[in-house]
């Protein structure tokens, strides 16, 4: 039966939860905590007092503190103002922003503290005003409201920017009709209600932080942000996470690896933990189990396969055991999913067979910003030639659906080298790696000058034990040539394996 949604614009949950919850607290961080009422109030005077610089459904960049609450005021606020906002890391290089603006022209940027330097560097350019000059404006409804009368269920959201592997970075455009379809869909699938107790641990310019933002509003549910930190004291991450009774926790596999690999989950010390959701890499089946272990009313992981541009596309509860040396899938596809397997030549693949993944689901993203050529070359029309019009992404990730419908991603297709004559992906070596008992973490790294495979990892394996163990998972043309033993992985912003960092350092391993 089809779904009419009750609400067009995504302030509706904000506002239905203030209604329903007005004095429950809808975001705490380190420093403070909102009511959804204050949470309402206080997004509704910045949207006001955006009111002097004249915008229309025009872009207004976030430079903030990617981890306070003030940053989803300013989100909020935006919204109202009846524009659609860009999350960037204030931290981020001077140059890769200015690249970014050149392309946005945006008719605003907010900032604070954290982003005095890039304010100091680009303020010639573009219009900046600080956050808290917008912070006491008066509410005047009746602007607020002939805003929500001229907005749509199909104006953009936010643009959200990735790498690139040209190397300028990525505009994902999302409508609210997007967030609406995947929150509505959400917060039903796992299912989450107002009991559930969000630990948001991804940065506000990252997409998994979606998740703990748009269903929480949508089911009057309390989000936790977690500070940055916690990662690099493990211990410190697992007592916030008792202390503040987290039900939900997403994160990427490098982060559920790196606490596991700390060796700080004694059995049951997670008592509250009921939904947890890796996403993004390859995570395996002992990385999982200590988090079983560690969590029991949470039985098995919720693990799941989504991008910036589709959000979310796969998901299942594990439901079976899986061994140490075992990776585990990516989940399901949706049955409102529909993912193509398909060779170089575009032909789709048998089951079983590895290939790119083209994905059609509700909420894909409308594009990439002001970027025609990547449009272009990102979405098909009917790509199986059927005779009717159904739109695909490219998503540029290897993967198959095994011989149980799950979905398995081995990796990337820009990640794709030529090798002892033969063209492979380097996800194939890190996905045979991940399954090898004794590693946590790893990560490979292609050196053009030599033509050889960094193999970087960490875990308890000798690297003399591991290459003997690769030698039986990988063909002979697929072996890196250099193993490398960490103490840990460097990441990058979005806690992912940081293959820039490790770049550097392969000169003095030659």
């Amino acid at each position: 039966m089809k779904k009419y949604y009750k609400v067009n614009n995504v302030l509706e949950y904000l506002e239905n939860s203030a209604e329903k919850f007005p004095d429950k607290n809808a975001f705490v961080d380190e420093k403070e905590a909102l009511t959804f009422t204050q949470m309402r109030d206080a997004s509704m005077r910045v949207g006001c007092a955006l009111k002097q610089f004249d915008l229309h459904k025009d872009p207004v960049v976030i430079l903030m503190d990617a981890r306070h609450v003030p940053n989803l005021i300013a989100t909020m606020g935006i919204l109202y103002a009846g524009c659609f906002y860009i999350p960037l890391d204030p931290t981020s290089p001077v140059e890769r922003l200015q690249i970014i603006f050149e392309k946005l022209e945006p008719k605003l940027v907010i900032y604070d503290e954290k982003a005095e330097a890039t304010k100091e560097a680009l303020k010639e350019q573009y219009r900046f005003v600080p956050y808290s000059s917008l912070t006491d404006a008066p509410i005047d409804m009746e602007y607020l409201e002939a805003i929500r009368e001229q907005s749509n269920f199909f104006d953009p959201l936010f643009i959200m920017y990735t790498s690139g592997s040209t190397g300028v970075p990525k505009g994902v455009v999302h409508t609210h009709g997007d967030l609406i379809d995947y929150s509505e869909f959400t917060y039903r699938r796992y299912p989450f209600d107002e009991n559930t107790v969000f630990g948001n641990q991804s940065p506000f310019f990252y997409a998994n932080c979606l998740l703990d933002i748009y269903p929480p509003l949508a089911v009057g549910a309390t989000v936790h942000v977690l500070s940055a930190s916690l990662l690099s004291f493990p211990k410190k991450m697992v007592e916030q996470l008792q202390e503040n009774h987290i039900t939900e926790l997403c994160m990427t596999p490098s982060s559920f690896n790196a606490v596991a690999e700390a060796g700080v989950l004694e059995p049951g010390c997670l008592p509250d933990l009921e939904f947890i959701l890796p996403s993004g890499e390859t995570i395996n089946g002992k990385v999982m189990k200590q988090w079983e272990s560690a969590a029991p009313k949470a039985g098995k992981f919720w693990n799941f396969y989504g991008s910036t541009e589709l959000l979310s596309a796969s998901l299942f509860k594990v439901n079976r055991e899986y061994g140490d040396d075992e990776n585990v899938p990516s989940g399901i596809p949706y049955h409102c999913t529909h993912i193509l397997i398909v060779d170089e030549e575009g032909n789709e693949l048998p089951r079983g067979e590895k290939g790119e993944m083209l994905i059609h689901n509700p909420w894909m993203f409308s594009g990439y910003y002001k970027d025609d050529a990547r449009n272009q070359a990102v979405f098909v029309n009917d790509p199986m030639k059927k005779g009717y019009n159904e739109l695909f992404f490219r998503t540029g990730d290897m993967g198959y659906l095994n011989e149980k419908g799950e979905l398995v991603v081995v990796g990337r297709k820009d990640n794709m080298i030529k090798h002892n004559g033969y063209r492979m992906e380097l996800g194939e070596v890190e996905f045979a790696t991940k399954g090898i008992e004794g590693t946590q973490d790893c990560c490979c790294v292609h050196d053009k000058e030599s033509g050889w495979i960094f193999l970087f990892y960490t875990g308890s394996i000798s690297e003399k034990d591991l290459k003997s163990s690769l030698k039986v998972k990988l063909p002979k043309y697929a072996m890196p040539e250099k193993i490398v033993h960490l103490d840990s992985i460097p990441y990058n912003a979005n806690v992912k394996a940081d293959r820039i960092a490790l770049a550097k350092m392969i000169p003095d391993l030659k």
